[in-house]
């Protein structure tokens, strides 16, 4: 159970953006921002303002 402080904490420190909501650029266009791989029902539409490692990913479906 203790192991799960720490899961968090990474989940938490991992996903923040960095100062001025740089992923607005993303989720302008429809996308969210993933570190590695987009989904297979994604598309990778470039970086688009997401930190570091992570790409910009579009649902293929609806929109």
């Amino acid at each position: 159970m203790k192991i799960l402080y720490l899961l968090f904490t990474f989940l938490f420190l991992a996903f923040l953006s960095e100062p001025g909501n740089a992923q607005r650029q993303c989720f302008q266009v429809g996308g969210f921002c993933r570190l590695g791989r987009c989904p297979f029902d994604t598309s990778n539409i470039g970086k688009l303002g997401c930190p570091g490692r992570f790409m910009c990913c579009k649902s293929k479906i609806g929109k």
